[in-house]
């Protein structure tokens, strides 16, 4: 009896082969197993500045993911805000869609970005509000918005996200949304605020983070939890939230990055100095730099 094979699983296990002749990355890397009902739906290639997914199918069946993550930090210094012919149609698109008026986020944007040199800088200055000024919350099945995000001072990832988005985007900084997971084999693997939502059957925890265009560097990767300018290789990028069946198993994994770790009174965030410069977060109207930050109050 012929197997018949479809024409996906031959083109992403050619890259697969290609991929393994390359060898192992400098970085960080991790290999996923895509299992349940026709997981190349929910799956999908990336290649962000930094941050990466290949996708292969050694067998002609089954479908894996290859995330990799580059050590080495961004350095390019796209001015602040960027000029819209420097941005992609993609990133001038999404500058397109128009915004709620809401005069409180309009003037957090402006008093956290203002003086901001870089792109990359605004970036910073933005996950650092939302890690350290926007405490994380349980999602609770209620719909959420960077507005009510912002007045609750609370919020998931997925608040979190809308929030860093849209002080993005009203600041002229192409934003959008991520869905994925991060992938791990146990609780314990993740942090504290995350291993309360484990989920064994799906191999991880459903999470949103966000991508930002960055001229000359292209979409950058940024988890408004606590990592700017890039994201780590249990965070596997979906093209949309997968159903009930779907389950990511770790065939793989390279040792994680030592990023710069900022201590806070939340017990300890992750925040990529992509530059190796000071922090700077002007939040709500004063200048803040990382000790300040430490000191600050749980909300």
């Amino acid at each position: 009896m012929r197997l018949r094979v479809p024409f996906w699983t031959i083109a992403l296990a050619c890259a697969g082969m290609a991929a393994a002749q390359e060898g192992p990355s400098p970085g960080e890397w991790a290999r996923y197993r895509l299992e349940g009902s026709a997981p190349w739906r929910y799956a999908r290639p990336v290649e962000d500045a930094g941050y990466r997914i290949a996708l292969s199918s050694p067998d002609g069946r089954s479908l894996e993911a290859r995330v990799e993550v580059e050590a080495a930090p961004l350095t390019v210094d796209a001015p602040f805000p960027p000029s819209p012919a420097t941005l992609s149609a993609e990133g001038r698109a999404v500058l397109a869609d128009p915004l709620a008026d809401d005069p409180e986020l309009d003037s957090l944007s402006r008093r956290l970005l203002a003086n901001a040199k870089t792109t990359l800088e605004a970036v910073e200055r933005v996950i650092a509000f939302t890690a350290h000024r926007i405490r994380y919350a349980l999602p609770d099945g209620s719909s959420e918005t960077a507005s009510a995000t912002l007045r609750a001072r609370r919020g998931s990832c997925v608040g979190r996200s809308l929030l860093a988005a849209e002080l993005l985007l009203r600041a002229g900084v192409p934003a959008r949304q991520v869905t994925g997971i991060l992938a791990a084999r146990r609780a314990r693997e993740l942090t504290p605020e995350s291993r309360n939502v484990f989920n064994a059957e799906l191999g991880g925890v459903r999470h949103r983070w966000i991508e930002v265009f960055v001229p000359g560097l292209g979409w950058v990767p940024s988890d408004p939890g606590g990592l700017a300018n890039t994201v780590t290789a249990r965070h596997l990028a979906l093209d949309r939230q997968p159903p009930a069946g779907f389950h990511v198993d770790v065939a793989g994994r390279s040792t994680e990055l030592k990023r710069p770790i900022l201590e806070t009174a939340e017990g300890g965030l992750t925040l990529y100095r992509p530059r190796g410069a000071t922090v700077v977060a002007a939040v709500e109207g004063a200048p803040l730099d990382p000790r300040a930050l430490a000191a600050s109050p749980r909300r």
